[in-house]
């Protein structure tokens, strides 16, 4: 992919240095980078009145944030029915995986979950502006019906052992879940199999070198807890 692609977006150094020296290969169209450039612009926005993200991460939104929640698509069948993505916030990973299906003519039927009311005002624009096909339910997960999703996401929104509760409750039975965590993954993962079973696959993040993708499936409660 030639730097030129990038000479007319409104941030096209910073564009042009992560697509062009992050190691992935997600090969969006020029089309696609633009949305990204205005997504950029919208949280540089928003940020300042409603604290989507850290001002500390801002400078390395596209590594940080952009690449962190996109790798995510690379462990899952993208052509799955229906992917819920828990305590959305900032769009992280949901509206970057939203950009991703709709680049790759992925027919996904994608809904975010995000308590915050402030935040989906957010959420909510950003799909406007980038004419996303995504839904926004402004709500708590533990109180909403379940969601019967096919795909479960979540990053930065709560502990393992929690996030298996509310798959296990929004998943179908088949389900596959995706949860972006840090250096102390293992105590999370030690202390959740002390509840429940379940098959899990452990993958490195391509943007934090202490950082980990968690990809599970077959979730069964431990009925001797």
């Amino acid at each position: 992919m030639s730097a030129l692609l990038f000479s007319s977006a409104p941030c096209a150094i910073s564009v042009a240095h992560f697509w062009l020296t992050a190691p992935c290969s997600l090969n969006v169209s020029r089309e696609t980078i633009n949305s990204f450039c205005e997504y950029e612009s919208l949280l540089s926005k928003w940020n300042s009145k409603i604290n989507l993200i850290s001002r500390n991460t801002f400078t390395d939104i596209w590594n940080r944030h952009f690449l962190d929640s996109g790798q995510i698509i690379k462990h899952v069948d993208a052509s799955r029915k229906r992917w819920v993505d828990v305590g959305s916030g900032a769009g992280f990973p949901g509206l970057v995986v939203a950009l991703l299906l709709r680049d790759r003519k992925i027919d996904c039927e994608l809904i975010l979950v995000e308590k915050s009311t402030k935040k989906v005002f957010f959420l909510n624009e950003v799909i406007r502006k980038l004419d996303l096909k995504v839904k926004v339910i402004n709500d708590d997960i533990g109180t909403i019906d379940p969601l019967r999703a096919d795909i479960l996401t979540a990053r930065a929104f709560s502990e393992l052992n929690n996030l298996i509760q509310i798959a296990h409750i929004h998943g179908k039975d088949d389900g596959i879940c995706l949860f972006l965590k840090g250096e102390n993954y293992m105590v999370e993962l030690d202390k959740t199999l002390n509840y429940w079973f379940f098959d899990y696959d452990v993958f490195d993040s391509l943007s934090n070198p202490s950082g980990k993708i968690i990809r599970v499936k077959n979730i069964i409660k431990n009925k001797g807890e």
